[in-house]
This record gives structure tokens, C-alpha cells and sequence, in this order.
């Protein structure tokens, strides 16, 4: 007889599944994984481009741990994941970071790197798309709704485990009572289709 549990699983793997191809490719990992992998999510801009690296100012922390100024490590281009532009003195940005040895690691390279326009953020990755009109159109929102958002996830959820096919135990802690997710799914448009997308995976109380 298959559990709740088990079908929460299946259903996490063939997300994962579907992300793989028969050719090289990145998987891409939707923002409610970067979110709750992310050590730490800032908004500021770029303050000094070195080689490998640039030095970051920022403006509000989402979640974790405050600072002013941080180095951020650029992740790797390659064929299937190039950056918007190039690195430049001045970017708004909004990044999702893990803590590294000497610099901070963005998550799942372009998709942890989104580029603040306008006051306006557009999600990244094959997953963050909405059908409008008959078309597909990334998801383009504005910067308070985003954040208001995913701090309230963040306050509500921590993925566990490596978001790939082998590890069958990866899922997500509720890290709050039922009534703080009742909060965190009513805030905007924005948290409630995040809260949809949570259906699909294995949710466990902590």
C-alpha cells in the first residue's frame, strides 16, 4: 500500500527526473530549493569586480545572518548557464548564498543571481514560468512582493539534503506551527503560489 510519504516522494523524484536530459544541461533548481538551501538572501549591488570574485553592499538581508559587505565567489558560465551580462559596479541584485571557505557561493549559478530592474525581479529557470494568455512568460514581480514572500517561506520552511535523483531522503522541515503557514500562503499572489508548489514534495514537521 503506498503512504501519503511515499507518493510525496515519487512525485519529488520525477521533478527531478523531468529537469534531466539526454544531453548535457543544467538542472535547475526552482527557487523554493534555493530558498530553503540558501545560508543567507540579500539585496544590495555590487561594489568592487575582482577576477574570480566581487565585493557586494548590502542594502536588506531576506534571511539569515546580517552583514554589510560581503565577497561573493562568481559561479562558473557555461553553455547552459550564462549569465544576463556581465558583472558590472552598480548591479541591484538579489542573491542566494552558501557560506564558502573565503567567499560566499551562489546557489545553482544564474538561477541564485537575479538581476533587480526597475524594481522589479524576473525568476529564473525552466520552472518558474506562469501561463498567461495562452503564453508562457517568465515570472516577472515586483521586488516587495518577492521579498515579502520568500522571508515568510524562509521563516517557515529548510530544505534538507542535495536536490538531485540520489538522494531519496532530500525533502523540506516545516520550521513553524500551521498557523504561521496560514499566514505565509495569504501574504500575496506571490507566497500562495509558492505554498501550491509545496504540494508537490515531502513536508516533515521538525
Amino acid at each position: 500500500m503506498i503512504t501519503q510519504q511515499m507518493k510525496h516522494t515519487i512525485i519529488f523524484l520525477l521533478i527531478i527526473f523531468s529537469t534531466l536530459k539526454v544531453e548535457a544541461k543544467k538542472i535547475v533548481s526552482p527557487i523554493e530549493i534555493i530558498s530553503g538551501m540558501a545560508d543567507i538572501i540579500v539585496i544590495g549591488e555590487i561594489d568592487i569586480v575582482k577576477d574570480n570574485s566581487y565585493t557586494f553592499k548590502i542594502s536588506e538581508t531576506i534571511k539569515g545572518q546580517v552583514y554589510k559587505t560581503i565577497s561573493v565567489r562568481k559561479f562558473k558560465e557555461w553553455t547552459c548557464d550564462t549569465r544576463f551580462g556581465k558583472v558590472k559596479k552598480g548591479q541591484r541584485l538579489c542573491l542566494f548564498l552558501k557560506k564558502g571557505s573565503t567567499n560566499w557561493t551562489i546557489i545553482n549559478g544564474s538561477t541564485g543571481e537575479l538581476l533587480i530592474l526597475n524594481n522589479y525581479i524576473t525568476l529564473g529557470g525552466d520552472e518558474e514560468y506562469i501561463h498567461v494568455d495562452y503564453k508562457f512568460t517568465p515570472y516577472r514581480l515586483s521586488v516587495q512582493e518577492f521579498k515579502n514572500g520568500i522571508r515568510e517561506f524562509s521563516k517557515c520552511y529548510r530544505f534538507i539534503g542535495e536536490y538531485d535523483f540520489m538522494d531519496k531522503k532530500a525533502h523540506f522541515e516545516q520550521i513553524c506551527d500551521d498557523k504561521q503557514i496560514s499566514k505565509f500562503k495569504s501574504i500575496n499572489k506571490f507566497s500562495a503560489w509558492l505554498y501550491k508548489r509545496m504540494t508537490k514534495y515531502p513536508v516533515i514537521k521538525a
